[in-house]
């Protein structure tokens, strides 16, 4: 008896109302592949010399409202993506935008998705990929969402590959999805961040995902003949006050191109039978890469919101609206006049109240002083003054001078 009563008043009980949320900031972006390469042949002072990043998405959203969305199904990173209208005035064809208020608010491209609005921008990217020799992808596939409503400010990142094949079908990954949620409804942050893959294959061995959290018994030691280093992925959200920040960091395959070659024989025919063959300034086009990094599945996602303010505080009392009877063309009856029929006189008489306006005040009436305690101090002071003026001539003249000259307090104004 006491848990059903227990029971009934935590149902009977009103839910928290959830406050309205005023400015936000949303970022999330997603990619299933990123292939990061280094190289010497390209003179440039940052690590690495070239990246690519297949089906490519990303959405910003903030309170003003501003909002803005990106698909690519083969994006160079934002320094080529977004710098090429400044370098070379055109921008980066392979790519899908669209922005809120400036517009377009959608565009679609084969394989490439991208809408903003006011409240939600989104974009998708999904198509076949394929680099020869390196990579052939099926079902690849990423969204990017970034949506503001009354309670809550959402931002979601999500990837996933149906099959990864890398250098030529030695390595393939299946059953591959990673995601990220942001979430924060102006008074804290929340989220989660998840990842699956289901199996490898190397050399035709397959080993079966059974743990998310660590690689398959006799994984690692399989990839060690191809020169390929395995780190595992990573998913985690931060948290900070009304911030949220979820991501996961993908799994990365680091190829040591250098000794893969060597490993497979390639380097006899290349060093050995066509380097002679070649002038000396095209050499080192034969070693094109030092090392390649390959990165499945990266997803990120933030969110960030404050609670509205009302213009009246909180605790300011609601302003008192005086209740006036009903105009009527009617005139108010004459003192001393009977009731009007069908209108119910009061049971006792109402007492005129007088007005607050009131005429012109004497010289006497002071406002909480009696009039006569005002004449009564009045005479006082004047008693006073005759008082000490009599005891001033008794002390300084109040005899005739024998030799004729004026009496008391003489005058020093006339020196």
């Amino acid at each position: 008896m006491r848990y059903a009563l227990v029971l009934l008043l935590l149902l009977l009980s009103p839910a928290p109302a959830k406050a309205d949320i005023g400015g936000f900031t949303l970022t999330a972006h997603a990619a299933p592949v990123s292939v990061l390469l280094h190289t010497d042949l390209i003179p440039v002072p940052a690590e690495p010399q070239g990246e690519v990043h297949l089906s490519y998405t990303q959405t910003e959203l903030g309170s003003g409202p501003i909002g803005r969305s990106v698909a690519s199904s083969l994006w160079p990173g934002a320094a080529v993506g977004t710098g090429l209208p400044q370098l070379l005035g055109f921008a980066y064809p392979v790519q899908a935008n669209a922005a809120h208020p400036g517009g377009p608010a959608d565009e679609s491209k084969p394989g490439m998705k991208a809408a903003a609005g006011a409240a939600k921008a989104e974009s998708y990217a999904g198509a076949k990929q394929e680099v020869p020799f390196l990579l052939t992808a099926d079902g690849l596939s990423s969204s990017s969402v970034s949506s503001a409503g009354a309670s809550e400010a959402r931002s979601t990142a999500v990837t996933s590959a149906q099959t990864i094949s890398l250098l030529a079908g030695l390595v393939v990954l299946s059953g591959v999805k990673f995601e990220s949620v942001a979430v924060s409804d102006g008074s804290k942050g929340s989220g989660t961040s998840t990842f699956s893959i289901a199996e490898f294959t190397v050399l035709g061995q397959k080993f079966p995902v059974k743990a998310p959290d660590a690689p398959p018994d006799g994984l690692l030691k399989a990839l060690e003949p191809l020169g390929v280093t395995l780190t595992w992925p990573t998913a985690a959200t931060k948290l900070e006050g009304t911030a949220a920040t979820s991501s996961s960091r993908g799994l990365t395959l680091t190829v040591d191109v250098l000794a893969l070659r060597t490993r497979l024989g390639l380097g006899g025919i290349l060093d050995g039978v066509l380097a002679p063959l070649l002038p000396k300034e095209l050499v080192p086009l034969l070693n094109p890469l030092r090392k390649m990094v390959v990165v499945v599945g990266d997803t990120e996602a933030v969110a960030n919101a404050s609670a509205s303010t009302s213009s009246t505080p909180p605790d300011a009392p609601a302003p008192v609206v005086p209740v006036l009877p009903p105009a009527t063309d009617t005139p108010p009856p004459a003192l001393g006049s009977p009731p009007a029929a069908g209108v119910t006189p009061p049971s006792k008489p109402v007492t005129p109240v007088a007005s607050a306006r009131t005429g012109p005040r004497s010289l006497l009436d002071f406002p909480g002083v009696p009039a006569l305690l005002v004449l009564t101090g009045l005479g006082v002071a004047a008693a006073g003054a005759f008082g000490m003026k009599s005891f001033g001539t008794f002390l300084l003249g109040g005899a005739p001078c024998p030799s004729g000259h004026p009496t008391g307090v003489p005058d020093l104004r006339n020196g």
